[in-house]
């Protein structure tokens, strides 16, 4: 039996799509939308993030987040998937198979990037691909 083709991309948030300064604002990393802005037209992959939500906070806020960051528009609609909507918090295998079936795929044709090593393993177990990414980026300053 063949690879699983990758379908959809979803990423970590902090440190991995951008950072919070130090009055709480996020800030994506240079190149994060056109990054995903290629991924979505030229390769014409399905993106989303996969999330853990602090105390109090809500899918609506994080959505807030990424809209005031410019990277909304650019994810799958049922892509923005938090650990209180999955009841499960990453590395749990249950959050990324939620996210998986939040948008229709098997978690073979998903790929998780994120930069803590947990959480990539914790995509691996469900049977999503996965990549550690370093932090901060190559060439990125915080």
């Amino acid at each position: 039996m063949g690879a699983q083709r990758i379908q959809a991309v979803f990423f970590d948030i902090g440190d991995t799509l951008g950072h919070r300064d130090t009055a709480g604002h996020f800030h994506v990393f240079a190149g994060t939308a056109s990054l995903l802005a290629t991924l979505k037209s030229t390769l014409g992959l399905r993106l989303g993030v996969i999330t853990n939500l602090a105390v109090g906070m809500t899918t609506v806020d994080i959505r807030r987040i990424l809209a005031d960051a410019g990277i909304l528009d650019l994810l799958d609609p049922q892509g923005v998937v938090t650990s209180v909507d999955a009841h499960a918090e990453k590395p749990k295998p249950a959050i990324y198979r939620f996210a998986a079936h939040q948008i229709h795929l098997a978690e073979a044709a998903c790929l998780y990037i994120g930069e803590n090593a947990d959480e990539v393993r914790g995509a691996v177990d469900p049977g999503m691909a996965a990549v550690l990414k370093p932090f901060p980026p190559p060439g990125e300053t915080i």
